[in-house]
């Protein structure tokens, strides 16, 4: 498979403009995420994306698709590297990704789950934290591991575990 992207550590210096993109379509003048897509008549455009809030930058192509994930401090943007402009925008606070072993990436915010299907679409859990997470795993269709609540008195860690295909939550910090 051919080369789609290449994650830059500052904007170009030389050639073609960058291209910033946002998820509002506002102008952005400057230095975000920075990444080089490749067309496929071999053409390429650099990308700047808008940083979120606050937390992950990553890539990831999607499986079975020409489709790129792109987390830019925790804001995903779904791309096409021949399009640019998104494909779709969400997100802002990602701190953490996994992946499972069919292709699915999993996004930890601070109190709760967004997973994104090989195809890029996407669904959020329920909230299943006060204010984050620990000891997180995948295993299989299941994510678990430790949720906080700062509200009971003292503050304390909860168990939860999360069935990503029957979305059936046991246990957590929030009601």
């Amino acid at each position: 498979m051919a080369k789609t992207y290449e994650i830059l550590e500052a904007l170009p210096t030389s050639g073609p403009m960058y291209i910033p993109v946002t998820e509002d379509g506002d102008p952005y003048y400057s230095t975000g995420f920075v990444v080089r897509f490749f067309k496929l008549d071999g053409t390429n455009w650099v990308a700047n994306f808008r940083p979120g809030i606050i937390g992950l930058s990553s890539v990831f192509e999607l499986p079975y698709t020409r489709n790129i994930l792109v987390i830019s401090n925790g804001l995903c943007y779904l791309m096409d590297p021949g399009q640019t402009e998104p494909i779709s925008v969400f997100g802002g606070q990602f701190l953490k990704s996994y992946e499972t072993q069919d292709g699915k990436i999993i996004l930890e915010d601070y109190t709760r789950f967004t997973i994104v299907e090989k195809d890029g679409s996407h669904w959020h859990t329920e909230r299943i934290s006060w204010d984050g997470f620990d000891e997180v795993k995948i295993e299989g269709d299941v994510i678990s591991g430790l949720s906080y609540r700062p509200t009971d008195g003292y503050s304390s860690w909860h168990s939860f575990s999360y069935n990503i295909y029957s979305r059936v939550r046991t246990g957590g910090a929030y009601p």
